[in-house]
This record gives structure tokens, sequence and C-alpha cells, in this order.
């Protein structure tokens, strides 16, 4: 299935694979949030998840296979989240801590399975950007949703893209140690994690909701090969 990410994805050997998702970019323009025409996040907040809202999947053929099925919005893309090594034992101690069913993010990041190298990673997928999530009462959260974007401009100076990302992983870390050493967020372990994305348009069976007449790279997703 892969032979590693391309070159230009900068991801240290560290990082490990947390899961597979699909999800759909979405305007956001909420108070206390950025203005962004494209969000991306991993976590179960603020974007639209398929098939379903905490669907996470071990593989990339997984993910895709679940989607046939479905009539997909034309936005929708294939995501891989990773995680720094260090980062991980909090993110599943939060996990089992909420006594909720997540064996495929166990079963990549426990210390007791495998736990993929982002080295392992599908090919021709690539690096996005960071942001800062927490586990908390089944749902993975974005600090996006929690009232912390502003004060984090304000005492960090740190901004995102117009995907809603931090620009690397040190900014990560830092909102990530920030958001830790509050006391008025959830109660969760907050940490950093890259996200790494699939720019081609995903195939269902029942064809793209928008009318849009495919383009040529549609036509031939790299992954069909795999399925």
């Amino acid at each position: 299935m892969t032979e590693g990410l391309p070159s230009e994805v900068d991801v240290p050997d560290e990082m490990l694979l947390a899961g597979y998702f699909v999800a759909v970019p979405k305007r956001l323009t909420g108070e206390g949030l950025p203005r962004t025409e494209r969000l991306t996040t991993a976590s179960d907040c603020l974007i639209d998840r398929l098939p379903q809202d905490g669907c996470w999947f071990g593989t990339a053929q997984e993910a895709l296979a679940a989607c046939l099925p479905l009539q997909l919005p034309v936005e929708a893309r294939l995501y891989a989240l990773l995680v720094p090594a260090e980062h991980v034992g909090g993110f599943v101690a939060d996990i089992r801590a909420a006594g909720t069913d997540e064996p495929v993010l166990l079963a990549h990041l426990d210390v007791r399975g495998a736990g993929e190298s982002a080295w392992e990673v599908a090919e021709d997928g690539h690096k996005i950007g960071w942001e800062v999530l927490g586990y908390d009462h089944g749902l993975l959260h974005t600090w996006l949703c929690n009232d912390l974007y502003e004060d984090g401009k304000l005492d960090l100076g740190v901004g995102t893209d117009e995907r809603g990302l931090l620009p690397d992983r040190q900014a990560a870390l830092r909102v990530a140690a920030w958001a830790n050493a509050r006391g008025d967020t959830k109660p969760a372990t907050w940490f950093p994690g890259a996200l790494i994305e699939w720019d081609t348009p995903i195939e269902s069976r029942l064809g793209p909701v928008t009318t849009e007449p495919p383009t040529p790279s549609a036509l031939q997703p790299w992954w069909r090969r795999i399925l």
C-alpha cells in the first residue's frame, strides 16, 4: 500500500498515525473563530465527517470503501491525523478514561498496539498544517471550538491559515502547552496533530451532490488502484 510520504511532506519519524477520516471542509465565520472558507480539522466539531461524526478508519481503503454508497459533496476529501509520539500517552489515557469505544485510534496509538509510523501512511498525500486537539466525553475537540482562539492570538501571537490550521509544529506545541496550563477549558489533554490530505475527489456510486461536471483529475482517482 505504501512506500512512505513524498519527500515534500516534512513529518518527523516520531509521528504516529492516529487514523484516517473523510470530511468536508467548511466555511467558518462564527464569533471568536478564524474566518476561513475551508476550515479543516480532525475533530468531531465544526465540519461534517463522513459517513458520520466520529468515524475513524484503520486504512485509506476502508475509508474510501465506506463512502462508495454515499452521495458525497465534491469537496469531500480523505485525511489522516498524525500525532507526535511524546503526546500519544495523554490522548490514549483520555480515551480510556472516557470509557468510549475507539478501536481504530487505540489500535494505532496504544503502546500495546502496533503503532503505525507516519512514514507508512499512504503515498500521494500532503501535509496541510497543524492543529491542537483534545479528547473529552467521547469526542475529539479542536482548540478552536473551546473559545481559545482569540486568547491564543493575544497571549501567544499565533495565527491560523485559510484552513484554520497552525503553520508548524512549534506553533502547535506552544498552543497545546498553553491550553493545558489553563483551568477554563474542557477536561482534556491538549496535544498537537498534523493533518495529511489527499486532494482528489472521492468516488461514489451515487455521484456528487453538485451538478458541476467532473474535472479530468476526478476521472482517474489515484486510489482506484488499491480498492
